[in-house]
């Protein structure tokens, strides 16, 4: 069965983040092949990166305990939803060091966004992510949901009420996701054997 970590970028107090990603989580349940896990930056409280050497080159030997916990995290998951804002014109600071803090851990996984923000719904934040997740050896699906002027979908209490469109978005992530982590999990054992060999 393979597990897909569906991680909140924001950090904020009030954040919507935890909204959105909640509905993905609830999307997912109808998913029974595949485990989908919610994650929290905020809880998994990581230091800006500070490693002495690039990540890429650490060897997953990093000294920061916070750090190697999130390395397990992300070394168990077989594919990723980022749920993510757009802070002016671009990406969250904490989602984006949560990326640079590890490396191997992310290689030859699927990974969908999951956006939301004023009139651009995230996108922004999104396209400047997606050279990142390349670098990274990340599968970037095309499939994504983009919440635009989020405010316009909350009831009077403050709950996030997602449309039909968001739905079946959803849903097309959620389903695109489990598929290209069943195949990439088979992947990377074949390269491990290929290397080991």
């Amino acid at each position: 069965m393979s597990r897909i970590a569906i991680i909140i970028g924001s950090t904020r107090p009030n954040r919507f983040g935890i909204q959105v990603a909640e509905f993905i989580h609830k999307i997912s349940q109808k998913n029974k092949n595949h485990r989908y896990e919610l994650v929290d930056l905020k809880t998994v409280d990581l230091p800006l990166l500070d490693t002495p050497v690039p990540p890429s080159m650490a060897n997953r030997e990093y000294p920061n305990k916070k750090v190697r916990a999130w390395s397990r995290i992300v070394d168990a998951a077989d594919g990723f939803i980022f749920v993510t804002p757009e802070y002016n014109h671009g990406v969250p600071a904490a989602l984006k060091n949560a990326i640079d803090s590890i490396a191997p851990e992310w290689e030859n996984k699927p990974v969908a966004f999951v956006s939301y923000g004023a009139g651009a719904g995230g996108i922004r934040a999104v396209e400047a992510f997606r050279p990142t997740v390349a670098w990274l050896g990340m599968h970037d699906l095309k499939d994504f949901v983009a919440i635009i002027n989020y405010w316009q979908f909350l009831d009077e209490k403050g709950a996030y009420q997602p449309s039909g469109e968001h739905i079946k978005d959803a849903e097309r992530v959620v389903t695109r996701v489990a598929f290209w982590a069943d195949v990439f999990k088979d992947a990377r054992t074949k390269l491990s054997g290929a290397v080991a060999s």
